[in-house]
């Protein structure tokens, strides 16, 4: 069996936490996770890339969990965060990685792929396509798509009341967030277009799941306890400056090896179907799976059916040569 190691490690200015597992050496993978979680929701995918002869590494990202971060909304645009994750690499002494990302870790791994190809070995994203660029701002594109309906990322844009409605009671608001946006929950799931709040249309479940026992979402309670939740809810914020940093940018397909994996229940993968459609046009090497019977939480739900998708990939494409 592989432990999980964890410490902490200086990069980009950053003092980041960080879990592992497997040799320093090896070829390294590096996983990214999303909204709201921490290194943890990794915790199935650590020992058994460690197993395979990788070495499997996950940080709290920046604003995340132990690692923590700046209060400014500027700090958390994309320039910003790939930077984090090349010095990542650089501090963990490897010339590349494979990168897997789900949620926001996935929309920064392809922008690590697409900014700096020759530091990306493969890239493995879980639940948000890669579309290439964007015609307008992210917030203007919803706006015109939604219009008076609530949507959660325009309600992230407001400053204070998210963090409000999620602090009250951080342990409701997460056990909710994870049972409503997985398969045993999207059915209970429904916005209602004057919603005020993005947990009115989360029920909590019934029991815990599988994939999230009591003890792990006491894990992610403890993190947003102690850090809130402001520096999270800042990679919303940052999307608008994040597209116009980019928007000149010329270099928009990814070079590198890519395995897409979805859940047919992820609403996440539903609302991104226009990029998911238009992927093959920036990913020439790509290869996608789609998981009945999963939501939003990929990783965690399909623990072993992502782990054997991940490591036959990786043994296709074989990043140790």
């Amino acid at each position: 069996m592989a432990f999980i190691r964890e410490r902490r490690l200086g990069a980009n200015g950053m003092d980041f936490f960080i879990a592992e597992a497997g040799e320093p050496g090896a070829p390294l993978v590096l996983c990214l996770h999303g909204f709201p979680e921490c290194w943890a929701s990794w915790r199935y995918q650590l020992p058994a890339l460690a197993q395979s002869g990788y070495h499997a590494v996950a940080p709290d990202l920046r604003g995340y969990g132990e690692t923590g971060g700046p209060a400014e909304v500027d700090a958390y645009r994309q320039s910003r965060l790939v930077a984090d994750v090349v010095a990542l690499i650089d501090a963990l002494g490897a010339d590349q990685a494979v990168l897997i990302g789900h949620d926001w870790g996935c929309a920064l791994a392809w922008q690590v792929a697409r900014r700096h190809p020759e530091r990306v070995a493969a890239v493995v994203g879980l639940s948000v396509p890669y579309g290439g660029p964007s015609p307008k701002p992210p917030t203007e594109a919803m706006r015109d798509l939604f219009r008076d309906h609530f949507f959660y990322m325009l309600y992230f844009q407001r400053p204070q009341a998210p963090e409000q409605e999620l602090e009250a009671d951080v342990e409701d608001s997460l056990r909710r967030m994870f049972h409503s946006l997985s398969a045993d929950g999207i059915e209970d799931f429904s916005v209602a277009p004057d919603s005020t709040g993005v947990l009115q249309a989360m029920q909590p479940p019934p029991s815990p799941p599988r994939w999230m026992r009591d003890e792990d979402l006491a894990y992610y309670v403890a993190r947003f306890e102690k850090t809130g939740f402001t520096g999270a809810l800042n990679w919303y914020r940052a999307m608008d400056a994040s597209w116009e940093e980019s928007r000149d940018d010329d270099n928009w397909t990814i070079t590198a090896p890519v395995l897409f994996l979805g859940g047919m229940q992820d609403p996440v993968l539903l609302f991104g179907q226009k990029a998911l459609t238009r992927m093959p046009d920036y990913v020439p090497d790509l290869r996608t799976v789609v998981l009945d019977q999963c939501g939003h939480w990929i990783q965690m739900e399909q623990a072993s059916e992502v782990n054997r998708e991940i490591l036959g990939f990786l043994e296709e494409i074989s990043p140790r040569r």
